[in-house]
């Protein structure tokens, strides 16, 4: 047995006349087809022949009967894919052809054709859903940067396009027989010398392009996963792009406030996440107590907290409509007020204060952060902190 060569199909079986021909142009290469699989075909290696293939539309596998009966006029059974059984010959020895009446080889792809037909008609209702759902998760999303950034997006847009792709295919497939089933009818043989090169090399362009989207589809996830973490905020000095409670709060009696599980503190945790739109996420929360002082109001011992979310983008042009976003999901009273503050240090700031929360939103460049405080400090005195963080190196 000779060795096994592998080469992509590149075109669709459904074009019998170019595959056929291809098959051939191979066994001149001496390449010989033993094999055809979802992605590849397979041939063996040897010495050159001038072989014909023909590629017959059978509903029901070929009984051993019917395969002596081609074997005696020269055919050999060679491989198959799905309906499809693909037939070689010598070409100096065999002389009578496998179809000889092309009307009846044309009755027997209307099966086929009402098939792929039935086939297009569920398809395009599927598609017609699809898009509709997929469309609909962004058109009618209050906060849909926010969504892109720590959903899937690029994701889902890979899966769009792959399944219009194959949707396209779908089509393409049903005009092929559509066309060729008429043409047989009409008593025009199968041309099995065509010209399959133009079709292959647009194959792989499509291949190259549309191959590594449905592997990105594949693969985004189980990067996602694999980049998030979850562990406890260290007390020391750290490269977080956040604002220690310790540089707000004055107080010498401010301790943590502890919450573990799963080994991690809750109250004072670091959440990190990743995404072809965002690979740098953060949310991370910092939770204290200062035993002896009380609430304003009494309410309970003082527990000021803050969370800074933090985004570095792809790309920049976003940030703005994410920093909205970010301002319609957490500012959650209708009366409380939005100010735009004018700053040096950032394209764009926005601060709300309601009681003792005091949240900031802002911008530089493709830098996004929002900031949460509970306490009893002025919001004026953590934005220039905040903007000495920015000007930091972020990881």
């Amino acid at each position: 047995m000779g060795k096994i060569v592998r080469r992509l199909m590149l075109d669709d079986i459904y074009a019998i006349g170019r595959n056929e021909s291809w098959f051939s142009g191979m066994a001149r290469k001496g390449l010989h087809l033993k094999k055809i699989g979802r992605l590849f075909v397979y041939f063996e290696k040897g010495e050159p022949k001038e072989t014909k293939y023909r590629i017959d539309y059978l509903e029901e596998a070929p009984s051993q009967e019917q395969l002596d009966v081609y074997h005696d006029c020269g055919w050999n059974f060679v491989a198959k894919a799905g309906y499809f059984y693909v037939f070689s010959a010598d070409e100096k020895s065999c002389t009578t052809e496998l179809h000889t009446d092309p009307v009846e080889q044309g009755f027997a792809l209307s099966e086929l054709n009402q098939r792929l037909r039935n086939n297009l008609i569920i398809l395009s209702i599927v598609m017609v859903v699809f898009l509709g759902m997929m469309i609909s998760v962004y058109y009618f999303n209050d906060e849909p940067f926010l969504y892109m950034i720590k959903g899937q997006f690029v994701q889902q847009m890979f899966i769009v396009i792959v399944e219009l792709y194959v949707f396209y295919s779908v089509i393409r497939n049903y005009r092929v027989v559509r066309k060729l089933k008429q043409s047989l009818l009409r008593g025009a043989e199968i041309d099995h010398n065509q010209d399959y090169r133009k079709a292959r090399l647009f194959g792989g362009i499509w291949a190259g392009v549309f191959l590594p989207m449905a592997l990105f589809t594949i693969f985004i996830p189980i990067v996602d996963i694999a980049r998030s973490n979850d562990y406890t905020l260290s007390e020391g000095n750290t490269n977080l792009p956040i604002i220690r409670l310790a540089e707000i709060e004055k107080s010498p009696n401010l301790r943590r406030k502890t919450g573990y599980y799963d080994n991690v503190d809750r109250e004072n945790r670091v959440s990190f996440d990743w995404s072809l739109l965002a690979p740098v996420q953060y949310e991370i929360d910092e939770h204290g107590v200062i035993n002896g002082e009380m609430w304003g109001d009494n309410s309970g011992v003082y527990s000021p907290s803050i969370t800074t979310r933090y985004y570095k983008l792809t790309f920049r042009s976003m940030a703005e409509n994410l920093t909205l976003d970010l301002i319609n999901r957490y500012v959650w009273r209708d009366n409380s007020e939005v100010k735009e503050v004018k700053h040096p240090s950032f394209d764009k700031l926005y601060m709300v204060e309601d009681g003792i929360s005091k949240q900031i939103f802002a911008y530089l460049d493709n830098q996004v952060v929002h900031v949460t405080y509970y306490g009893e400090e002025g919001i004026e005195d953590i934005i220039p902190i905040l903007a000495q963080k920015m000007k930091e190196v972020i990881p």
